[in-house]
């Protein structure tokens, strides 16, 4: 098997295995997969049917080639005559004219030597006179093939998105998140048949408005009819994926925006100082988040680079790091890490993941037929919400930009 049909099979595999993870997730849990896990198992069954074919194309052309090279085994080699002529092309009438002064009468008694009587010096001299053909002089004749996956940058990887409370979008547009803005009270009565503390609650609402994220594009037949492979499948594809960035970018950018605290300077890029500064924003978010635990730490790029590069006297990490973009977090001291590329620069944000909620309601592929321009109007699209809920419990820095610093040996 050759080593890009290896690669399209082993892509497949991982595919198989990981809608098999997450529906199998599913069932332990006793629910039905959530829409999020439903639009992933959806995307990845469109890549493995892509795979499918390729592979069942690229297989087929595999099994011709060994069925040729098993019938070729049997059959002996013929040698092969190699010409003596230059290995620089030269004009056809120049070697004539050297090869045969006398002409084309000359010409065609060699012709005759060589090929009624053999003459193996005639031969020679015609081999000689024959012009190169190259595959520069036969370009309509040598097709170009498209090989593997069309390569995109864009994933669907939606990290800050994945990182909080998610639920589904009504159909109204908007709605109104109840919070409590006043608590009951319980106290320590006095004496027997003494008054308990009494106080009513008040229950506030926060308005949520939903944003339509979507994009389109007018497609010919021609293209949807003649491309290979299919241009329509690609389209849904990359229209998922550019759905998923510009969704996360923007539930990112508020997420930033929401944070109305003054940020904390953390003093040095030294270990001391960065753990320093997130057990202190720790004491803050407990005191403004109703006693919530902060329990994740989102960070730029940029930042993951400068807590990934801090390492002790020995030069051990002292923190460890996490692929950017990835949305299974690691541990900072205790918080987990979330790398989001759409995060601005110097982005370093502390507090309780459960305070930050989104709502989506993704409708998907839209197309329309044009048959008067012989095409058709292909759109993708859905409607999402982003919430922070308690603004105050989330910690901004930041970050020191001076060189990284070893932790001291003590």
């Amino acid at each position: 098997m050759s080593l890009y049909l290896d690669r399209l099979v082993s892509e497949f595999e991982d595919i198989q295995t990981g809608i098999t993870e997450t529906l199998d997730r599913a069932a332990q849990e006793s629910r039905e997969p959530s829409e999020e896990e439903a639009a992933t198992v959806e995307r990845s069954q469109t890549r493995a049917e892509e795979l499918r074919q390729s592979i069942e194309h690229y297989s087929k052309i595999e099994e011709t080639r060994n069925k040729v090279a098993t019938v070729r085994s049997k059959i002996p080699a013929t040698p092969v005559q190699r010409s003596a002529a230059p290995a620089k092309a030269e004009d056809p009438a120049e070697v004539l004219a050297r090869e045969f002064p006398g002409g084309i009468g000359e010409y065609l008694v060699t012709l005759h030597r060589a090929t009624a009587e053999r003459d193996p010096e005639a031969r020679e001299r015609i081999e000689r006179a024959v012009a190169d053909q190259t595959t520069g002089d036969i370009p309509g004749l040598i097709p170009r093939p498209i090989l593997g996956p069309v390569i995109s940058l864009l994933d669907g990887v939606r990290p800050f998105i994945e990182s909080v409370r998610r639920g589904t979008l009504p159909g109204t547009g908007g709605f109104d998140r109840p919070t409590v803005t006043q608590h009951v009270q319980v106290g320590i009565q006095a004496t027997e048949k003494t008054q308990l503390a009494s106080r009513k609650m008040i229950i506030g609402k926060l308005p949520v408005t939903a944003k339509t994220y979507g994009g389109t594009v007018d497609v010919s037949y021609q293209a949807v009819d003649w491309s290979n492979p299919a241009v329509m499948g690609i389209l849904a594809q990359d229209f998922a994926y550019a759905y998923a960035q510009e969704t996360d970018s923007d539930a990112a950018a508020q997420f930033v925006a929401s944070i109305t605290g003054a940020a904390v300077p953390i003093a040095d890029n030294t270990p001391d100082a960065v753990r320093a500064a997130l057990f202190a924003g720790a004491q803050t978010s407990l005191a403004q988040g109703q006693a919530a635990m902060p329990d994740t730490l989102w960070v730029s790029p940029d930042v993951w680079g400068q807590l990934g590069g801090l390492v002790n006297s020995f030069g051990q990490p002292i923190f460890p790091t996490v692929n950017p973009g990835s949305t299974t977090g690691s541990d900072v001291s205790g918080f987990r890490l979330i790398v989001d590329v759409n995060f601005p620069a110097q982005t370093m944000i502390q507090g309780p993941s459960r305070f930050l909620e989104w709502y989506e309601n993704v409708r998907g592929l839209i197309t329309v037929a044009e048959p008067t321009l012989w095409g058709q109007d292909v759109a993708y699209g859905g409607y999402g919400a982003f919430i922070n809920t308690v603004p105050a419990a989330f910690t901004k820095f930041t970050p020191a930009t001076a060189p990284l610093a070893a932790a001291s040996s003590k």
